[in-house]
């Protein structure tokens, strides 16, 4: 029991390490205003210091989205939900031949150091649903 009760401080002590809620307030005023310019109509907005960086998460159109800033108000990385039809032409073909008897569920699409990944959750009727993620020319990166 001792040892139950270490691990969930333990768990917890790291998730508020990880990440700490800041106030808008808080955000420097270039950072706010570049997120205001580009997505005025974001809902549900959420700030966060995430390591040396400040992670947005925000609804846009119903779909989730993050974007991490770092100080100097460059963008280090994006977590964006998309829609199927929004996909690259190689990622959709690579979908439809490899994963055709499945149905897409959920799109998001990240962006690191000028590179695009797309995560696609898949469901099929009666099968363990899959997650792949896709190079934007349609390789598959990993599938679980």
């Amino acid at each position: 029991m001792k040892n139950l009760k270490i691990a969930v401080l333990a768990l917890f002590a790291t998730a508020t390490v990880s990440a700490q809620d800041v106030m808008t307030n808080q955000i420097p005023q270039s950072i706010m205003d570049n997120f205001q310019k580009t997505y005025p109509n974001a809902t549900d907005v959420e700030w966060e210091m995430d390591g040396m960086n400040y992670q947005v998460e925000f609804d846009l159109e119903n779909m989730d989205n993050e974007i991490w800033y770092s100080k100097d108000g460059n963008i280090v990385k994006s977590e964006m939900e998309t829609t199927e039809n929004e996909l690259p032409s190689a990622v959709a073909s690579t979908i439809k031949s490899k994963y055709g008897k499945y149905k897409i569920d959920e799109v998001e699409v990240t962006e690191e150091n000028g590179k695009k990944t797309y995560e696609v959750e898949l469901d099929k009727w009666f099968a363990k649903d899959k997650k792949v993620i896709l190079a934007e020319n349609g390789n598959v990166l990993s599938e679980e």
